[in-house]
């Protein structure tokens, strides 16, 4: 699509119409043809369209927090274990309880907590792997893997 990019003269703000007529008059006016208008951008300097690799590094801030919310989704579903366990360990310093009894209820939850490590294992994994990514079509593989990951 074509769009019209300007500094609005009043707000000293970058600007993108897509009727070259609504454009204000008398303002220095640039056309670019783009996919995106969010794609055109004021650097201090100079109207222009975004680099690939100021892109790809915007798309990859988007997919970290992505990946973000979806482990902290997926945690939060077990956040009660980690309260539980803070608390038997309070008790255990207060020596309302016992080393065994402690040991044993934290035994209980072994599995969750085996599972919850397991999440933020995969984040990381995830996370390091996204320093090599070069291509927003690798990226998008990357986002379509963290939306179908449930925590197993």
């Amino acid at each position: 699509m074509k769009v019209w990019a300007y500094i609005h003269p009043e707000l000293k703000i970058l600007c993108c119409a897509l009727l070259k007529e609504s454009v204000p008059k008398g303002v220095e006016i640039q056309e670019f043809e783009v996919e995106d208008v969010n794609d055109v951008i004021y650097d201090g300097n100079q109207i222009r369209l975004k680099t690939p690799e100021e892109k790809l590094n915007e798309r990859k801030q988007f997919v970290l927090q992505k990946l973000d919310n979806k482990i902290a989704n997926l945690l939060s579903r077990t956040d009660y274990v980690i309260t539980k366990l803070n608390d038997l360990e309070i008790q255990l310093k207060l020596l309302n309880i016992t080393q065994d009894e402690y040991n044993a209820q934290i035994s209980k939850y072994q599995t969750i907590l085996q599972q919850r490590k397991a999440i933020r294992d995969w984040a990381n994994i995830i996370k390091n792997l996204l320093n090599f990514v070069r291509d927003l079509e690798t990226l998008k593989q990357f986002e379509i893997i963290i939306e179908n990951y449930n925590g197993e």
